[in-house]
């Protein structure tokens, strides 16, 4: 055999310490990387078919509501709310000191015909408003053109239960501020 020459000795020598030093520490090789792993994709669910005849089976019969409590039963063409058709409504005049004014209230079935004047300097709209206790105000109608003796509004009595109101007529300035509003006591 040949004598091993220095460098190759030094080459294997070096191997050999290499192979030691990673046995002591405990080195391991990597592992392949885990993105070339394969995941399974999901397989569609399978759907049923339907059953043939399947809406032989469904009722189509329309259910019948319950009345509602407190709803008015209107009917076309049925005489007015408490009174001749065509006559003036009685009201009483609670306080109109400004430039709005209800004149007048005529009755045509159950539809109040409610004319007067709504307008002021510095206009901006006018709006009726009706409350029950003079505290709590619903506004009826509100237009942003002002009246001068004409019809201010169409008021459907059975909208609300019968029984004491007051109405009240407020025109609005430009600026927010309404001088004080026309109220009149009625009876619906």
């Amino acid at each position: 055999m040949p004598p091993l020459r220095s460098d190759t000795l030094f080459l294997v020598l070096l191997v050999t310490i290499l192979l030691a030093a990673l046995a002591v520490m405990g080195m391991e090789t990597p592992d392949a990387p885990r993105h070339a792993r394969i995941t399974p994709r999901p397989l569609p669910t399978p759907t049923g078919t339907p059953t043939p005849g399947w809406w032989g089976e469904v009722s189509f019969a329309t259910p019948t509501l319950p009345a509602l409590p407190g709803v008015p039963n209107v009917q076309l063409g049925s005489g007015g709310s408490s009174g001749n058709a065509g006559g003036p409504v009685p009201f009483q005049v609670v306080g109109c000191p400004g430039p709005a004014r209800i004149s007048a209230i005529t009755r045509n079935g159950v539809w109040w015909l409610i004319d007067g004047s709504a307008t002021t300097d510095s206009f901006a709209y006018w709006k009726v408003e009706l409350s029950a206790n003079s505290a709590n105000w619903t506004t009826l109608y509100r237009n942003e053109t002002p009246v001068n003796g004409g019809r201010l509004m169409e008021f459907n009595t059975t909208t609300v239960k019968k029984g004491a109101y007051q109405l009240r007529l407020v025109v609005v300035k430009q600026d927010g501020n309404y001088p004080e509003p026309c109220v009149l006591a009625v009876t619906v």
